[in-house]
């Protein structure tokens, strides 16, 4: 157990700066913005968050910016580190948010709330999980994660500005 403790150590040491750190320090902005969303299920939060905060044109401008980012979410989703690779609930949640992030009759709101809850999973795997995160994997879905990110906060923030 310590030596797993003491890789994790060194993994999050050597993988400090780059995308793991924007990673994190967006992340913040977005959990700060949803917590006002308070609800017992985080993800819940965060569509929330999303729906009463980026209009139906933002979003659907935001989900036409992401659409090779979201091909390589459904074709590799993301899996719940907390869980076996083997268990039936691994790909579990991330297969159901880019589901309903694909389907194009759910509002554009809606669907983009699910995008963000991938990025969750991501965040999950980062803070509670066993990731690595100085994969070439770790690191797309770090760069898929801040471009995601990055569409969403400047859309937050002037609606919090406008309140």
């Amino acid at each position: 157990m310590s030596r797993d403790a003491a890789k994790r150590a060194l993994d999050i040491i050597n993988n400090l700066g780059g995308k793991a750190s924007e990673f994190r320090e967006k992340w913040l902005t977005i959990h700060a913005f949803a917590s006002v969303f308070e609800n017992k299920n985080q993800r819940r939060s965060l569509i929330a968050a999303i729906e009463a905060s980026i209009s139906e044109d933002e979003a659907s401008e935001i989900l036409s910016e992401l659409t090779d980012e979201i091909a390589y979410l459904t074709e590799h989703p993301v899996g719940n580190l907390e869980l076996d690779a083997a268990s039936p609930g691994f790909y579990q949640n991330a297969r159901q948010d880019i589901a309903q992030a694909n389907l194009a009759e759910r509002s554009a709101s809606n669907r983009l709330g699910h995008l963000v809850c991938v990025v969750y999973q991501v965040r999950c795997n980062t803070e509670h999980g066993r990731k690595e995160l100085g994969t070439h994997r770790s690191q797309e879905l770090f760069a898929i994660s801040n471009k995601i990110m990055d569409l969403v906060i400047p859309v937050l923030v002037r609606a919090a500005d406008a309140a």
